[in-house]
């Protein structure tokens, strides 16, 4: 399998997981709240996954279960997955590849707002065979 990445070095920060969990990786910045909104969870809900987090807070370089969120495994056949790099939009992404911008929305169903994508995301382009 491969997978696309742009130039440049930048830690992955979703862990896949099975079930309708993913364990993410908080990064720089980020706390419950920013993860809530990100992953349309509530933050109850992240908390009650998570009974073990001192004071009920995460830091950044906590890895914290996410519930209810669910993104494939695996590449749906013929797509190869990208990961999503600092400064990228789905239109910068669509224009990289040559790929129809509402073809690369209809291709991602995990992505619930086109407009907020964010670095480590995972989506699937579709492969060419080149």
């Amino acid at each position: 399998m491969h997978i696309f990445q742009a130039p440049g070095i930048y830690r992955i920060k979703e862990i896949m997981g099975g079930g309708s969990r993913v364990h993410y990786l908080l990064q720089p910045n980020e706390n419950l709240e920013v993860v809530a909104f990100r992953f349309g969870a509530r933050l109850e809900e992240l908390r009650a996954a998570n009974p073990v987090l001192p004071g009920g807070e995460a830091y950044p370089g906590m890895i914290i279960e996410v519930p209810g969120y669910r993104q494939p495994d695996l590449p749906p056949e013929g797509y190869i997955p990208y990961v999503v790099q600092p400064g990228d939009t789905l239109f910068r992404i669509s224009r990289r590849f040559n790929i129809d911008l509402d073809r690369l929305v209809t291709q991602n169903p995990q992505i619930v707002n086109p407009d907020l994508i964010w670095p480590g995301q995972i989506i699937y382009l579709i492969y060419l065979g080149y």
